[in-house]
């Protein structure tokens, strides 16, 4: 009895070790945790894919602001959706006819949402008017915005971020970003007012009454934009004094009235007469093709938007998802359940409560869970044969916004985390891939809110987020 007993008990142990050294090693988050400034919160979850085990989690099913990782909602939607031959459209139609080097009729401008349409391209356009013969419109000038409805920004968005470029609206309508630059002359004596140059490409009118600081005054000065109709802008404030001009980026207010004052000024530089009015009908409006604009086919505007995370991009693809699935105009709402359907029946991601407010992640009212982002992470990895997402997302150390961060500049880390970046104020995120010293991918989603380093913000902010990222992923490379 006694040595059936042992052999039993030698053969169950041996068993305990050959299944402990076939499983993939779990790595204990909680000691990492409190690397994190103190009132921090943290959401994460890796999963190796070749051992399909989740592998660390925290918190993985904590609603949480997801910041720019939403781009890889809206990335994968968009393929499922639209299909990588999908280009926006930018075209010229007329109701009438070119008669005598006249266009008897009105001229329609039709927008689809393109967020890389330049003012150049836009000239290119109208240009092939003058190549047709066109050098009087007998009618008038019509702005076909209809593909998109409500309001051009998201519900969440922080007001006072709106004046900003990277908040420019994402509207039909989009002229190099829906955003412009003016030059400011504050090499001025102290208590004088900063002059103000707007570059002559630019239909808008900015005015102010900024005034040059003293060194004493100028670490609590700060300038302020105020928006007035018709793209107007009063700068207010006060700024330390500069040696050399520079220039500050504002975002465009009134898209419409933007396009429409650089179309009039791109048919006046061709020399073609012009002296209709301006109209923007809500419907649809049809008529003969006179020229056509294409934008770079999807997967290109994919990888811009996920290694740049181009805002504009994101949520002109969010709303022209939901155009072409319902065929309807859309609003931010028709985008929002757009994106939960498509993802829900293609890829069988489930939300369950997650709030879904736009496609690049900049509304304060996305919420959404690691393990949901998680879903998205492993479709995409099971499917990119088909999908080609993988090479969109930025490369640490090599480009994008994971070239210089500094929790993996350095072996083994460098080149071999691939992720999706999410920055707002107090959020450092990111979701995306890791290769193993064993050669497995392992998917992961880290979701940091609420950081804060107090008033040790300008010196030492983002000290414990590298330590941080820097010890968890070393962690998952060896583990």
């Amino acid at each position: 009895m006694y040595k059936l007993s042992t052999v039993v008990k030698l053969g169950l142990l041996t068993l305990g070790f050959t299944q402990a050294f076939n499983a993939t090693a779990v790595l204990d988050v909680n000691p990492i945790a409190p690397v994190l400034p103190e009132g921090a919160s943290l959401g994460f979850i890796a999963k190796n894919l070749n051992q399909n085990q989740v592998i660390a989690e925290f918190n993985p099913q904590t609603f949480m602001l997801p910041a720019s990782t939403q781009k890889v909602f809206t990335a994968l939607t968009a393929k499922l959706a639209l299909g990588d031959q999908f280009r926006f459209e930018t075209t010229l139609l007329t109701n009438g006819k070119i008669q005598n080097g006249t266009l008897n009729g009105d001229l329609i401008a039709k927008f689809s949402g393109d967020p890389d349409l330049t003012s150049g391209q836009l000239y290119n356009l109208l240009a092939q008017l003058k190549t047709q013969g066109v050098n009087k419109i007998n009618g008038d000038l019509i702005l076909d915005t209809s593909v998109f409805v409500g309001h051009d920004r998201g519900l969440g968005w922080i007001w006072n971020d709106l004046t900003m470029c990277f908040n420019s609206p994402p509207a039909a309508v989009n002229l190099d970003n829906n955003c412009f630059y003016v030059d400011l002359d504050a090499n001025q004596p102290v208590g004088e007012n900063v002059k103000f140059n707007v570059p002559s490409q630019f239909p808008i009118q900015v005015f102010g009454q900024v005034r040059v600081a003293s060194k004493e005054e100028a670490p609590y000065c700060q300038l302020d934009a105020v928006v007035h109709d018709n793209n107007r802008y009063q700068i207010k404030g006060c700024i330390a004094r500069q040696t050399k001009p520079f220039g500050l980026s504002f975002a465009v207010q009134d898209p419409d009235a933007y396009a429409a004052a650089t179309i009039l000024r791109q048919l006046k530089r061709l020399g073609i007469q012009f002296d209709g009015v301006v109209r923007q009908p809500h419907q649809p409006q049809q008529g003969t093709i006179l020229a056509q604009h294409f934008s770079k086919p999807l997967p290109d505007l994919l990888k811009k938007m996920m290694k740049k995370s181009d805002n504009q991009i994101a949520d002109a693809l969010f709303r022209t998802i939901a155009y072409q699935y319902y065929k309807r105009p859309a609003s931010f709402q028709l985008g929002a359940l757009a994106m939960r359907q498509i993802l829900a029946s293609k890829a069988k991601i489930k939300f369950g409560n997650s709030i879904i407010a736009d496609g690049s992640g900049l509304s304060r009212h996305n919420l959404i869970a690691p393990q949901t982002m998680l879903q998205a992470l492993e479709y995409i990895a099971q499917n990119d044969s088909e999908l080609h997402l993988l090479e969109t997302f930025p490369v640490a150390g090599v480009d994008g916004t994971l070239s210089g961060r500094g929790s993996m500049i350095n072996p083994p880390l460098v080149k071999n985390i691939t992720a999706k970046t999410g920055a707002l104020k107090g959020v450092y995120n990111l979701a995306g891939f890791l290769t193993n010293e064993r050669g497995e991918r392992i998917a992961f989603v880290q979701f940091i809110n609420g950081y804060s380093t107090g008033d040790l913000e300008s010196k030492t902010k983002r000290a414990p987020l590298v330590q941080f990222e820097n010890r968890l992923y070393l962690g998952l490379y060896q583990d």
